[in-house]
C-alpha cells in the first residue's frame, strides 16, 4: 500500500542519517480528583552525530502546578566516545568517568525508527498529507510499544497508584521530500487505582531538525581546562 511504502522508504533512509539536531522530552501530566493539575517535565535539547560519535545536549528536570514551577535540576553534556564531560546545575565542568550513566540501548531516532517498523495492523493507522510531512498515527497493542519505551506500569504520588489504562497513542511526522523523521510523540495514560476521577498522562515527545547537516561538534578548550582544574 502507499502508506507501507511510506514506512519502507523512511526505514530505508533512516540508514543515511548520521546527524541532526533534537528537541523535546518526557512530560508528565496528572490531573487530580478536584481539578488540580500538576507536571514534572525533563526537557531534552541536543545536537548529535553518529560518525564520528559525538553529543552536545542540554537537560533540565522542572516541577510545576500551573501558579509555581521550580527547576530541580539541569545538565549539559559533552561526549566524544569515552570523553564525557558534565556540568550539573551549573556548578562546573568536571570529566566523568562513570559512562555507565550516559550509556543507552536506543538512540531517539533509533526509537523513531522502532515505533514505524513495528507497526502490527495497517488498518489501524491514520495516515494525513500536510504541506510538507505525512502525518501517521494510530493506537497499538501496550506489549509493542512497551517493547520499545519501558515506563512504569504504575506509580504513586502523594497516596494515590496511577496505572495504566488503554493502549498507547502514536504519532509520526515523515518529511515528504526526503522521507526523514521530523517528530514523534508517545503518550501513554494512566488512572487511579482505588477508582477516582484523578488521572495521568506521560509523553514522550521529540523533534528533528538540521538532519545531515551537522558535520563535528568539538569539546571547547574552556570545557576541558575547568574540568582539568576541577580534577
Amino acid at each position: 500500500t502507499r502508506e507501507e511504502a511510506i514506512i519502507a522508504k523512511t526505514i530505508e533512509q533512516a540508514e543515511l542519517v548520521n546527524s541532526y539536531e533534537i528537541e523535546g522530552g518526557v512530560f508528565n501530566d496528572i490531573t487530580w480528583e478536584d481539578g488540580r493539575m500538576e507536571y514534572t517535565y525533563y526537557l531534552f535539547s541536543a545536537i548529535e552525530t553518529s560518525e564520528p560519535q559525538r553529543t552536545h545536549a542540554h537537560l533540565e528536570e522542572k516541577q510545576g502546578n500551573g501558579d509555581t514551577e521550580i527547576i530541580l535540576s539541569t545538565e549539559e553534556i559533552y561526549e566524544k566516545g569515552e570523553d564525557i564531560y558534565v556540568n550539573s546545575d551549573g556548578k562546573g565542568w568536571e570529566k566523568t568517568s562513570n559512562s555507565a550513566n550516559y550509556e543507552y540501548e536506543m538512540t531517539e531516532h533509533e526509537v523513531a525508527i522502532r515505533l514505524l517498523d513495528r507497526i502490527e495492523n495497517m488498518e489501524g493507522v491514520n495516515v494525513e498529507k500536510t504541506d510538507e510531512t505525512y502525518e501517521f498515527s494510530y493506537y497499538e497493542a501496550d506489549k509493542t510499544i512497551y517493547d520499545i519505551y519501558k515506563p512504569t506500569s504504575s506509580e504513586t504520588v502523594k497516596g494515590t497508584t496511577f496505572v495504566e489504562t488503554g493502549s498507547p497513542e502514536v504519532s509520526l511526522a515523515i518529511d515528504q521530500t526526503d522521507y526523514t523523521i521530523r517528530e514523534y510523540t508517545i503518550k501513554f495514560f494512566y488512572e487511579d487505582e482505588a477508582g477516582s476521577s484523578a488521572e495521568s498522562v506521560l509523553t514522550i515527545e521529540y523533534h528533528f531538525d538540521n538532519i545531515n547537516e551537522i558535520e563535528d561538534i568539538e569539546i571547547p578548550d574552556e570545557v576541558i581546562k575547568e574540568a582539568e582544574q576541577n580534577e
